[in-house]
């Protein structure tokens, strides 16, 4: 072989044999890492969103299944026109509630916040208020018969034409509140505060007053026969206050 072709041979071995080398650890160690996985954006649109059931929605349910939500938040729920006797909803927020023409016989609603909620003709016999919250409350026309309204506070409410016969209201306050019209035969309104009560109309007929604050309040056409007053007398008289 001619010794320059050899020297060529050899020259180009030199050179390329140590790339080889490199490129050859380069792939060796290109496959001893781990490959990774491929990125795949979410689809959003493919999943189906939860939408959140919010505790007032959630109480409502409860409430209409089993007529039992002590606590419950029912701000502004409405239960208007249906059947919620023996309801126990004690302690529950219920401002701002509908309960028109609702049936709530003998229901437990004591300590509920029920202020500015609407009870327009609504049937409360024999139910539990006692200490509840009906400030700026609106019960017109409603049924009240019976019912435990003590220490309850009823300050601004309306409550033109209610029946409140034997309905116990000892200790109640009931400043500016409106019960023109209302019959009021036999309630219990000792320690009561009436002060600028509107109680126009009102039949307060064997009523108990004992210790109740009058100052301000408008008996003009009340019937106050055998009613006795906030000094412990009873009132005889027939004809209106």
């Amino acid at each position: 072989m001619n010794l320059k072709v050899l020297l060529a041979i050899v020259a180009i071995l030199g050179a390329t044999v140590p790339t080889v080398i490199r490129l050859s650890k380069q792939v060796q160690q290109s496959e001893a890492k781990p490959t990774a996985a491929p990125t795949v954006s979410a689809d959003r649109s493919a999943a189906p969103v939860a939408h959140a059931v919010t505790p007032n929605a959630n109480s409502v349910e409860q409430t209409l299944q089993t007529r039992k939500c002590v606590r419950c938040n029912l701000n502004g729920a409405d239960f208007r026109a249906i059947d919620l006797s023996r309801a126990d909803l004690h302690l529950a927020n219920l401002a701002g509630a509908t309960f028109d023409s609702t049936i709530l016989i003998n229901a437990i609603l004591s300590q509920t916040n029920l202020r500015q909620a609407r009870l327009t003709q609504a049937n409360l016999q024999g139910a539990d208020l006692k200490q509840a919250d009906l400030r700026q409350a609106n019960l017109d026309r409603s049924q009240l018969l019976n019912v435990n309204l003590t220490q309850a506070d009823l300050r601004n409410a309306s409550l033109t034409s209610a029946e409140l016969r034997d309905a116990d209201l000892s200790q109640a306050n009931l400043q500016q509140a409106t019960l023109q019209n209302a019959s009021l035969y036999g309630t219990l309104l000792r320690e009561a505060d009436l002060s600028g009560a509107n109680l126009s109309g009102a039949d307060l007929r064997y009523a108990n007053l004992l210790d109740a604050n009058l100052n301000g309040a408008d008996l003009s056409n009340a019937r106050l026969d055998h009613t006795v007053m906030p000094d412990g007398s009873t009132y005889t008289r027939r004809e209106a206050y």
